[in-house]
């Protein structure tokens, strides 16, 4: 049992555009009837920000490569209530440190996971992660199984090359730096034909307004290019887990696929479901890459019945 405590630091003056992530992410929380309760750590020499709500068996919320810890706001809000939940912003996102990911990418997020998870002091927790957060989490569940208790993967990279062409040329010199940059109009485009099905869901407006405000602050359109370099290239994903990892990974294992998945195709889902033991996939319809989003209700009822042993 680990019984590190966190090194928490002061809050930091955030500069203009880490306050319109505030900003942004606080009006995501408040949605969900929730204030903002966030501390900062070092981890690995980095600032991380994570959110920490309610109180009882653990629960880590890990997101994706498109926004930060806010996009878990519908979750939070339910889960909290029976358990301590804990979503950090991974770097390169949020109010986290602007530093890009080394190759191996797989390597470089499973140490920052796991040092995460000793600064915190957790021991065995659950976990619920998406996209690249997922692959960060599964790395975890191969390498060292005893830090996860059950699995939850949300449409995750890491199961084979297939990848939007926007993020394969976002590591071609000149192009890349005019694709990975601030860009409303990109963003709302990716959003409206990647990400959901249904673009306009209630919360569609403040969630936008969040993702946009992840990508303004300084040093981000660096970092960001230079890890999808780490991660993708023009053949696709690199860091791509074999049949045999796969197969090594025994805790209880739930996969929550959108059948829409553009991003992630839903045939890496059955890949998962075929291989991981003790797993179970689950295609949530009239869905794409973030069903949480989209779908939360359901996205709720499949966390709460799976953390519970349902």
């Amino acid at each position: 049992m680990i019984t590190l405590q966190a090194q928490i630091v002061e809050q930091p003056k955030f500069s203009t555009a880490e306050q319109r992530i505030f900003g942004s992410m606080s009006a995501l929380l408040e949605r969900a009837g929730l204030g903002y309760q966030g501390h900062f750590i070092e981890v690995n020499s980095q600032r991380i920000h994570y959110l920490d709500y309610g109180s009882g068996p653990p629960v880590l919320l890990l997101h994706g490569g498109g926004a930060g810890s806010g996009i878990w706001f519908r979750q939070i809000a339910v889960l909290s209530q029976s358990h301590r939940v804990i979503a950090p912003d991974h770097p390169v996102f949020g109010l986290s440190s602007q530093k890009a990911y080394e190759a191996p990418f797989v390597d470089s997020i499973f140490r920052y996971l796991t040092g995460f998870m000793d600064a915190l002091g957790l021991g065995r927790i659950d976990v619920a992660a998406l996209s690249m957060g997922a692959q960060g989490a599964l790395s975890v569940a191969i390498n060292s199984p005893e830090r996860i208790n059950r699995l939850i993967v949300i449409d995750s990279t890491g199961l084979g090359r297939a990848f939007p062409m926007v993020f394969r040329l976002g590591t071609v010199p000149l192009i890349g730096r005019m694709i990975v940059r601030p860009n409303r109009w990109g963003q709302d485009t990716y959003f409206k034909t990647m990400e959901v099905v249904d673009s306009d869901f209630v919360d569609a407006g403040i969630y936008k307004q969040y993702a946009y405000d992840v990508t303004l602050p300084a040093g981000h359109t660096d970092a960001m290019r230079a890890s999808c370099k780490v991660i993708t290239g023009l053949g696709g994903q690199k860091s791509i887990f074999t049949d045999d990892e796969l197969e090594s990974i025994k805790v209880p294992t739930l996969a929550i696929w959108g059948e829409h998945d553009k991003v992630i195709p839903v045939e890496h889902g059955y890949r998962l479901a075929e291989l991981v033991q003790n797993s179970s996939l689950h295609i949530i319809a009239n869905s794409a890459h973030v069903p949480l989003l989209d779908n939360p209700d359901q996205v709720n009822d499949l966390l709460t019945g799976f953390f519970s042993g349902d």
